[in-house]
């Protein structure tokens, strides 16, 4: 599922100075939602507004997409830190979880914070989040399973979006992530501001 959903719905191009960041023709607006942060706090397109987000949806018990993406996430925020702080201060990662049934507050917040603390975890129910992921060209799926079973499993794509300082996504990484090239595009999108 890791991106096809995504390629479908976006015509995506790839610009010659960019080595991994596919960049949509126009920048498409994200509806309103209200999310719930790992502090209880509430999350919309308002947090998005000033900054360049890097959106990654998934959720904490998942086995392997997930884990190696906030790794490779946390290699960029890192990586941006400490190449240029100024310009790292105009980033954030916000890692969307998909199965708001186990992820709560509590979860996530340790959950990212073991690859970043200044991470920014954040869910809600399905009703909020299936219009944005399908806004956004995101596919999941959840296993059909009894209310309250701790095992089971959760599909989702595995590309990483860009979501730009007007809260509008204006590309997609898409998977596999290579830490060293998204942190190259950044920094050259961040230095044209």
């Amino acid at each position: 599922m890791g991106g096809y959903a995504l390629f479908r719905v976006l015509e995506l191009r790839q610009e010659a100075d960019l080595q991994t960041l596919l960049v949509l023709p126009e920048p498409r607006g994200i509806p309103a939602f209200t999310l719930t942060d790992q502090y209880g706090a509430d999350f919309g397109p308002d947090r998005l507004a000033g900054k360049w987000s890097l959106l990654f949806f998934g959720f904490t018990h998942c086995p392997d997409i997930c884990p190696g993406t906030l790794y490779d996430l946390a290699r960029v925020a890192e990586g941006l830190e400490e190449t240029d702080a100024t310009l790292a201060e105009r980033a954030q990662v916000v890692f969307v979880s998909v199965d708001p049934e186990r992820d709560l507050p509590g979860r996530m917040r340790d959950y990212v914070a073991y690859f970043n603390p200044d991470f920014i975890a954040v869910t809600g129910p399905h009703d909020q989040l299936e219009p944005v992921t399908r806004k956004l060209g995101i596919a999941y799926r959840i296993e059909p399973h009894a209310s309250g079973a701790e095992r089971y499993n959760v599909d989702h794509s595995a590309s990483v979006l860009l979501i730009n300082p007007a809260g509008q996504l204006h590309g997609v990484f898409p998977a596999p992530h290579d830490a060293a090239a998204m942190q190259s595009d950044l920094l050259n999108l961040l230095a044209r501001e």
